[in-house]
């Protein structure tokens, strides 16, 4: 019970339109307070997944569910995806790019355009293109 208000007092602080849901704006104005800032494109396809509901907000239910996947405290949660991130970064630049994407799909035998490469980077990495580890990490669990 006292962690079940523990996670309410979170959802009422993420909810500052105190509506008792969460919109894609309240969930990126509380990801920047604790420092991520990801792209709109990752936060909606994140909203996609969590939004079980379909109604384009996180309610109690969907929050607690997505706040029951992440790593107990202390952990790293997102050590699990440094390690595939620096896989895949074979240039050691921080970002994954439209070679390193080609890469990927070359190595598992995918035929992909260029002009597909270049929309799937824009897509996951932003208006530059290039997927740093933190849209990477929201990609990941997105898919999770």
């Amino acid at each position: 019970m006292e962690e079940l208000q523990k996670y309410k007092a979170v959802f009422d602080q993420f909810d500052t339109s105190g509506d008792n849901k969460i919109s894609q704006s309240e969930l990126k104005a509380a990801m920047a307070q604790l420092g991520h800032h990801p792209t709109d494109d990752v936060l909606e396809m994140a909203m996609e997944e969590l939004d079980q509901d379909k109604s384009g907000f996180l309610n109690f239910p969907e929050f607690m569910e997505f706040c029951q996947m992440q790593p107990p405290q202390g952990e790293d949660p997102c050590a699990k995806y440094r390690q595939a991130f620096e896989a895949l970064d074979t240039d050691g630049s921080g970002y994954i790019g439209v070679d390193e994407l080609r890469v990927i799909f070359e190595s598992t035998g995918a035929k992909v355009s260029e002009r597909m490469l270049q929309r799937i980077a824009v897509k996951l990495g932003g208006d530059d293109g290039r997927i740093n580890f933190e849209e990477f990490v929201t990609l990941m669990q997105s898919q999770a």
